[in-house]
């Protein structure tokens, strides 16, 4: 059967970029590590890469449309320049983050069932709806790269029982960070009071929380940097929700 859109009922016709062009071009991001699931680690030659998960509607529509608004601005960031963030930038950008988010969790399907159902994908795409218990983060990165990571996370009660399944996003552009947790309650637990809890850190100096978006402007960049090792490295925040034992 042909895959359906990501973000409608048309079908997955058009390639989609997982990095767009405009920030790809000028920079030498050398050949990328890529791992899904439990497979082997492999390289690819570079990161102009693509993915068949949406339609060429929404591709060169409303997708579009965010890449435009947003790319001011996360130009601006990713190459390091100060500038005060309103509201209207945040949402913004969180927009753009979760829309990214989505686009990753689809590819990432060998070994578990996709995390944002179509619903919230298609709400994303109609009224620019982000999904309920959703937050979203950036950071100031020391260094400069490309990366996009994924973690699944289970929320359990006092007694083992799984009540929300959560998904961590990571998305690294050049010196900008951003990160993107959204919880989803399984059936049974829908009023049941649940939290995330990260690895200690000293996240509020690291991160500037740009999605709920409060009215007030905020300054860029965040008081710290994450750096390439250390207690504010940047594999740290890949691994910021990763807590407790794994379960296979």
């Amino acid at each position: 059967m042909p895959r359906q859109c990501l973000f409608c009922d048309k079908t997955a016709n058009s390639r989609e970029h997982l990095w767009s062009d405009w920030i790809l071009r000028g920079h030498d991001w050398g050949p990328i590590q890529m791992t899904l699931g439990n497979s082997h680690r492999k390289v690819i030659a570079g990161p102009d890469q693509k993915v068949k998960a949406v339609c060429k509607q929404c591709n060169n529509g409303w997708m579009s449309a965010l890449e435009s608004r947003n790319r001011p601005l996360i130009g601006c960031l990713m190459q390091d320049f100060s500038t005060p963030l309103d509201a209207s930038q945040r949402e913004s950008l969180a927009l753009w983050t979760i829309k990214t988010a989505m686009v990753l969790d689809s590819i990432n399907k060998r070994d578990r069932s996709a995390f944002y159902e179509r619903g919230a994908c298609e709400n994303l795409r109609q009224a620019s709806t982000i999904p309920t218990k959703a937050t979203v983060w950036a950071g100031r990165y020391y260094g400069s790269g490309l990366g996009a990571f994924g973690t699944d996370v289970w929320l359990c009660l006092p007694n083992g029982t799984r009540a929300a399944r959560a998904y961590s996003t990571t998305i690294i552009v050049g010196h900008l960070a951003l990160q993107a947790l959204v919880i989803r309650r399984l059936p049974g637990h829908e009023q049941t009071s649940l939290s995330a809890d990260s690895k200690l850190g000293p996240w509020d100096g690291l991160l500037i929380q740009v999605w709920p978006a409060q009215t007030r402007p905020v300054a860029w960049p965040p008081p710290l940097m994450f750096t390439n090792s250390g207690r504010q490295s940047i594999a740290t925040l890949m691994d910021r929700w990763r807590i407790g034992k794994l379960v296979q």
